[in-house]
């Protein structure tokens, strides 16, 4: 990533749900959430960086709406990544027989220009907000392709896909259960998975547990020595939490720049420009800030919470 001197937000508008992609040669692309408050174009929306600072203007990441969903307008949590020469773009949307929320998948050649793949990944019709949330990861040491989900006061699970991404083969499997009462524990959301080789360990991300109120949305982390298992919390395991400038930060990316720096990525709400226009929307701001490690290798990020001041 280049070194450029940077201000949290790195994207002032409604952008939810950032994960972002280095193409070589190419540069930085960001891909975000739309619901049906936002005022954007109707689609998962895309933006584009030479640098990681300046990004373009939203445009649309698919490149029709899928067949399953042609009045969607819900397409939440997008994830990007490339297997082989293929780019994926992961994602939740409502169908039209507004039954439940599905886990999707659309494809490209290239990070932009991206098609649905014709039906869901997965739905539980009945329970709304249960399919949300996807996160693929690539275990090397097993070599077995895992699909990450969960919300609505849900456990978060991981099902086994084949190579194309989207079959499934297996039974969900629990691997993290919300705690009543806890703070920022209630509900978990926006599960993204490290691989630690250096400890052949496991980190799991996630975000809860309201983020629609007052410092009441944070970001913990878990760890496990099987991708598979049940997570338990790292000694600190509150890395990212609200403060006087940024409120509500979560639903975070891991990005590893160049040089080998981690970065978390997510959006964060500003006090003071809570809301998109005149709605009550939440305008939920693309953030940044480097992840160090402490001397047995576990995460955190400096000061706990958003950075507001210029950064390197």
């Amino acid at each position: 990533m280049a070194q450029t001197t940077y201000t949290n937000p790195l994207i002032n508008s409604d952008f939810p749900d950032p994960s972002v992609i280095f193409v070589p040669g190419d540069g930085y692309y960001a891909f975000g959430t739309h619901d049906e408050f936002s005022p954007t174009i109707n689609n998962i929306q895309v933006c584009k960086s030479a640098d990681m600072v300046n990004w373009s203007a939203p445009e649309g990441a698919l490149t029709e709406a899928p067949t399953w969903a042609k009045n969607c307008n819900k397409y939440w949590a997008p994830q990007i990544v490339k297997v082989g020469d293929q780019y994926r773009l992961y994602f939740a949307a409502e169908p039209d027989t507004k039954d439940g929320m599905c886990l999707a998948l659309a494809v490209s050649n290239e990070p932009h220009g991206f098609t649905d793949v014709g039906k869901p990944i997965a739905q539980l019709p009945g329970s709304t907000y249960r399919m949300i949330d996807p996160c693929f990861f690539y275990d090397a040491k097993s070599g077995k392709n895992l699909l990450y989900y969960g919300s609505a006061h849900e456990p978060i699970s991981v099902v086994e896909v084949d190579n194309d991404g989207y079959s499934i083969l297996s039974k969900p499997i629990d691997v993290l259960q919300p705690k009543p009462g806890v703070q920022y524990e209630s509900l978990r959301e926006g599960a993204f998975v490290t691989y630690q080789e250096k400890y052949d360990r496991y980190l799991l991300w996630v975000s809860g547990d309201n983020t629609w109120v007052e410092n009441g949305y944070a970001i913990t982390v878990f760890w496990s020595d099987d991708p598979q298992k049940e997570f338990q919390p790292i000694p600190q395991n509150l890395v990212l939490k609200p403060n006087e400038r940024w409120d509500a930060p979560g639903q975070n990316c891991i990005f590893t720049d160049t040089a080998g720096e981690d970065w978390i990525i997510y959006h964060a709400v500003d006090p003071k420009d809570r809301f998109v226009g005149n709605t009550r929307a939440l305008k939920r701001q693309m953030c940044m800030d480097r992840i160090f490690y402490d001397e047995e290798g576990w995460p955190y990020i400096e000061g706990g919470s958003p950075t507001f001041e210029p950064q390197a």
